[in-house]
């Protein structure tokens, strides 16, 4: 029995001899790569660090090739992806070199910096060549396959968080340099005041421009989008939701996720358009005519018609909302134990009363959420109302011209295309942002807490 452990010793010190081999390869492939990572994302800020590009891809084209004979001499293994990998990492550096330093063409209107392209390039290799060195650093184990995603799961994190921050420091810092009270105060106005007077027995006209800078109505008309889209959408989407859950066979319940998946992945310009065909369906001057494009009165007395209804917009946005609602209303209903259920059946409620008394207070957290997803929807939405919103100078209602802060950052922008007066407000759109940012905080914090209150209350956790 002796001889035999002398020899098994030698072998398996050999064995980890040629494990940390790789894993000593593998960490300094994984170290490179990682910085090319970094570099590409430096070089595609700065353009004058596009000249590391190509010996960079050099480089991971290199330690593929050096980690593919370790991992062939170490583990028997032949992984010949790495050697693809190597090759297009060569060839794109071969590439990188002999593109001109500026690009354009292909219908682009304007120049792209090569650093663009190889930025993006160190990025796709840089990522490949973290995922491969980090899983043969691990030994190849099966706990590896997991560990070596984290770095490419990371990096978009970081890249999505990087970017998301960016922004919204651009829009706190503008809006901070553009805040004016008197814009919250106000309603906006661009219009001119007829005013008659008479002189020796005949009458004069003179015309008085009013124009007012304010972004009141645009705020309330905000809300007032989000609260007719909560009304509409939320009875409906629970019902449909009940529906599937407790009534629907198989067949029919499939039927009907179906059509509401499809409904909700329908793009927004699709439903902007057919809400545009409908508008020119009712005559002027009938009532359907007035409840579709909704109107107002000028400060002459006479009434102005409007694009659309804040009641015609808030039903085409609800037609999103409601497929969210009713989704998370068969996800509450699913969670509730069976045992609960049926302890209440057993104990001889009803169907009915269990569903309205039981779950249908332990589904509310989940239908607050879709519900505070819905009114993000409706603040937000530009898709549907970029062609059926206005100015919203004629006041906020139901049967109002239809008006937000989504539009009117739109609308600032190209007012001139749109034919809207908006010139006096053109340097107030990041304050605009900053509201609109302000509110959808605001309510996605509300909504939480509720979820949380509702969920300590009706499910004890």
């Amino acid at each position: 029995m002796k001889k035999n452990v002398y020899p098994d010793n030698i072998n398996n010190g050999r064995r980890r001899n040629k494990l940390n081999n790789l894993r000593v390869a593998a960490s300094i492939a994984t170290l490179f790569t990682a910085g090319a990572i970094i570099m590409g994302g430096l070089i595609l800020s700065f353009n004058s660090l596009d000249v590391f590009s190509v010996p960079l891809l050099f480089v991971i084209a290199g330690l593929l090739v050096t980690l593919f004979f370790f991992v062939r001499r170490e583990l028997k293994i032949s992984q010949y992806w790495l050697i693809v990998l190597a090759l297009m990492a060569l060839g794109s550096g071969v590439l990188v070199s002999l593109l001109p330093t500026y690009l354009q063409g292909l219908h682009v209107h304007g120049i792209i910096h090569r650093s663009f392209v190889s930025g993006l390039l160190l990025l796709a290799f840089g990522l490949s060549g973290v995922y491969y060195s980090l899983f043969y650093r691990l030994s190849a184990k099966p706990r590896a396959f997991d560990v070596a995603r984290y770095p490419i799961i990371i990096f978009f994190t970081i890249t999505a968080l990087v970017a998301y921050s960016l922004i919204v420091i651009h829009i706190v810092q503008n809006g901070v340099v553009q805040w004016q009270w008197s814009l919250f105060t106000t309603a906006f106005q661009s219009q001119s005041h007829i005013i008659e007077t008479w002189q020796n027995g005949w009458p004069t006209f003179s015309v008085n421009p009013i124009y007012r800078a304010g972004i009141l109505n645009h705020i309330i008309g905000t809300l007032m989008l989000m609260f007719l889209t909560s009304v509409i959408s939320l009875p409906i989407g629970v019902s449909v939701g009940v529906f599937i859950h407790e009534y629907a066979g198989a067949k029919l319940g499939g039927i009907i996720n179906f059509s509401t998946t499809a409904l909700r992945s329908i793009s927004g310009i699709i439903l902007a358009v057919t809400a545009i065909d409908l508008l020119a369906v009712p005559k002027l001057g009938t009532l359907w005519f007035s409840i579709f494009h909704g109107f107002g009165h000028d400060v002459n007395g006479m009434i102005q018609y409007g694009r659309s209804s804040f009641l015609f917009a808030s039903a085409f946005i609800s037609l999103l909302v409601i497929p969210v609602i009713a989704k998370s209303t068969q996800e509450g209903l699913n969670s509730i134990p069976v045992d609960v259920r049926e302890g209440s059946l057993a104990m001889g409620a009803s169907k009915d009363f269990t569903l309205f008394h039981l779950q249908l207070p332990w589904s509310l957290p989940n239908i607050i959420t879709g519900l505070m997803l819905g009114c993000a929807e409706a603040a937000g939405a530009l898709t549907i109302i970029f062609l059926l919103s206005g100015v919203g100078q004629y006041g906020v209602s139901p049967l109002n011209e239809t008006t937000s802060l989504a539009y009117l950052i739109f609308d600032i922008k190209f007012w001139q295309s749109l034919g809207d007066p908006v010139s006096n407000l053109k340097n107030s759109q990041f304050v605009v942002a900053f509201v609109l940012l302000i509110m959808t905080v605001g309510f996605t914090t509300i909504a939480l807490i509720l979820k949380r209150n509702l969920s300590k209350r009706y499910k004890g956790v």
